[in-house]
């Protein structure tokens, strides 16, 4: 997709998202012992953005929980990405006009009943916002963005200039202290 067209597509879908009613699944914040299934939205702009979050998904891995990621690409990164962890990629052309991404793995992802359900970004992304109001997740953490608290359960402040890995961090670091 040209670049100068991305932005445009990005507006008209999160304005569209302003008519969609949220899922009506119970949520809720669970001890990080209890927690069993994470979500991962990530925004990547090139290959060391997905390498970012793999300790944080190691971390997830190793307390045995079970992880699912996708991989929201931007711009076509030229290297290839090679992490330690399964993700779904998914691009901006394969979303219409209206928001809608007729993806098996995407609808699967949102209908999946995850105990917590990451989303990391440092922009504003349509698709993401249309998963997260749409989600069976149980507890859906974010950054902080003012007037974007109605899709977030947990949400992070992050620093002016924090990178993903920091917004991973905070985000791992505050739901993994939540206890009964």
């Amino acid at each position: 997709m040209n670049n100068l067209l991305y932005p445009i597509k990005n507006y008209l879908v999160s304005r569209k998202n302003r008519q969609i009613r949220p899922s009506a699944s119970k949520h809720q914040t669970l001890p990080y012992e209890e927690a069993k299934h994470f979500g991962i939205l990530l925004q990547v702009e090139s290959a060391e953005d997905a390498k970012q979050i793999s300790p944080i998904i190691e971390k997830l891995q190793k307390d045995n929980k079970k992880v699912e990621v996708i991989l929201f690409q931007t711009k076509k990164i030229k290297e290839e990405l090679r992490v330690s962890y399964r993700f779904f990629l998914v691009h901006p052309e394969q979303m219409d006009w209206s928001g809608n991404m007729d993806v098996v793995a995407v609808q699967k992802f949102i209908s999946t009943k995850f105990d917590y359900l990451f989303c990391i970004s440092n922009q504003n992304v349509a698709l993401f916002e249309r998963i997260l109001l749409l989600s069976q997740a149980k507890c859906r953490v974010g950054a902080h963005i003012v007037g974007k608290e109605f899709l977030y359960e947990w949400m992070v402040f992050k620093e002016e200039q924090s990178t993903l890995s920091s917004l991973a961090k905070n985000m791992f670091e505050s739901i993994s202290t939540v206890q009964d």
